[in-house]
């Protein structure tokens, strides 16, 4: 069963504005440079065209980031796919599954991974440590306390598949 996780937003705003600005100051630059030196100039262009289409690809592919994160419970087995990779928990490695009421922090020191729509954190809740992977920075959430002392938090749109998922047998 393929779960959705609730997202905060999408960055796709952000990344156009970000590409647009990028273009700007370097055709700026370009300006700058071809006035000094007008035989440069389609050699400036050139590179304006090139950062055009590294840039635009640099920002298409991160602006899949949020569509590649779900989760997917497979009988015991439950595997969290995300753009880095994907995280698999088994049924017994499992000591609890609860609900709660989560707001990440805005910054960690740890290994993290953040923009709208995705959220990948490392952060103490409740006393564990514990690796969120959730697509909105507050709300309701999963956590899955693991046997090690650890624990994964998730943030599907209906909670209870994952939730009714450790009582299964």
């Amino acid at each position: 069963m393929k779960l959705h996780p609730k997202r905060d937003g999408n960055p796709r705003r952000f990344f156009l504005v970000l590409l647009l600005f990028s273009l700007l100051a370097l055709g700026g630059v370009v300006l700058l440079a071809a006035r000094e030196d007008p035989e440069s100039l389609p050699l400036l262009l050139g590179i304006l065209l090139v950062d055009l289409f590294l840039m635009g690809a640099l920002l298409y592919w991160l602006l899949g980031f949020p569509q590649r994160l779900f989760y997917d419970l497979n009988g015991p087995v439950l595997t969290v796919h995300h753009p880095l990779g994907r995280r698999t928990v088994h049924r017994s490695e499992v000591a609890e599954v609860r609900l709660l009421t989560f707001a990440l922090p805005w910054w960690t020191l740890q290994g993290e991974v953040s923009m709208p729509g995705y959220h990948r954190k490392r952060l103490r809740l409740e006393g564990l440590p514990v690796e969120a992977l959730v697509g909105a920075r507050r709300g309701e959430g999963v956590l899955l306390v693991l046997k090690n002392g650890s624990g994964l938090l998730l943030n599907p749109e209906d909670p209870f598949p994952l939730l009714k998922w450790k009582e299964e047998a």
